[in-house]
């Protein structure tokens, strides 16, 4: 026994603690084992919380099964692993892919007209459906990329090259969003397409400089037609304002006509009026009236006594007037003058 304690009290700190705490633990092995199942349980059952950021959305899958498709954002608690399983998407993220051919080259598609036409496509979606995307396609990115390859394919196939290079693009832009979508959701792929775009859409380098001569010509055309249009226009618009300016004046002309006819026909009637009431008197002033409007015009003829009178009525332009007598020289069928009476 001495041997003993003093081979104990030899030993550090820490070996005699180790050996007091297993003594203890022999004492009370049910008590040890309670303990540490119940901090192998409490471990395990802290180990089924889970958060979820804001944008995302968490699947959770109890036994291989999907339980909860869209848990959102948070802190929750799902069972222990080994019988719940979190996944969790971003759904509030716009993810974007590039549509193209074989090793990143553009796809050569026929037009309607068949024309070649070299196109790359970037499309913008989001996960709308976390279940769906997770479980339904094993690779939902190619799946969508399929189907956004099949309907450009399909719609270039409808439409003219020039269509597609000019005023036509957006709409087949929104068409191949609409036919890829409705593909997507018959697939039940989970996803939603946000835009669908062209990044470039150009003829092959072989035929460019033929696109290029045929749209420079198209340009031209609608120059040409566009010029015309204006020509025509502005002369309409200047024959259109002559004929209203000859309306108005032919109106302008009517009405004075139609107030002087209804002046005149008012001064007759009050003409014809005072001629019922005062016949002799009417026709006194018209005398005097037509006497004052025919003198002023009269020509006065001074005659000599006991000279006949001489009228002269031209029917036909009047002679030229004769040159004035020379002094002393009476004028014809003008007698001498004569001493005075």
């Amino acid at each position: 026994m001495a041997t003993s304690d003093s081979s104990s009290g030899s030993m550090p700190p820490s070996v005699r603690f180790l050996r007091a705490a297993a003594a203890a633990a022999r004492q009370r092995r049910r008590l040890v084992l309670v303990v540490l199942a119940l901090a192998a349980l409490g471990g395990w059952l802290a180990a089924g919380v889970y958060t979820v950021a804001n944008g995302a959305t968490a699947v959770v899958r109890r036994f291989g099964r999907v339980a909860y498709g869209g848990v959102e954002p948070g802190l929750h608690l799902a069972m222990p692993p080994g019988v719940d399983a979190v996944t969790v998407v971003k759904t509030g993220e716009v993810q974007r892919i590039t549509v193209a051919g074989d090793e990143g080259r553009p796809l050569s598609l026929v037009t309607g007209d068949e024309n070649l036409l070299d196109t790359i496509l970037v499309v913008q979606y989001r996960v709308s459906s976390p279940g769906s995307y997770l479980f339904r396609a094993e690779d939902p990115a190619a799946l969508l990329a399929r189907a956004v390859q099949a309907a450009l394919v399909d719609e270039v196939a409808r439409h003219t090259v020039e269509d597609l290079l000019t005023s036509g693009k957006a709409a087949v832009q929104n068409e191949v969003r609409r036919k890829a979508q409705e593909m997507l959701q018959r697939y039940g792929a989970g996803l939603s397409l946000v835009a669908v775009a062209f990044q470039s859409i150009t003829p092959p380098a072989e035929a460019a400089p033929a696109f290029l001569a045929v749209s420079d010509a198209r340009a031209q055309a609608a120059r040409a037609v566009n010029e015309a249009q204006s020509r025509r226009d502005t002369s309409l618009n200047l024959e259109h304002g002559r004929a209203e300016r000859l309306l108005d004046e032919a109106r302008t002309w009517a009405d004075q006509r139609v107030q002087k006819a209804r002046g005149a026909a008012s001064r007759f009637e009050q003409v014809l009026a005072q001629a019922r009431r005062v016949p002799d008197q009417t026709r006194t002033d018209f005398y005097h009236a037509m006497v004052r409007k025919v003198l002023p015009k009269a020509r006065i003829v001074v005659l000599a006594p006991g000279e006949a009178p001489r009228l002269d009525i031209y029917l036909t332009p009047r002679p030229p007037a004769a040159a004035p007598p020379a002094a002393g020289v009476p004028a014809e069928g003008v007698p001498p003058a004569g001493p005075e009476d």
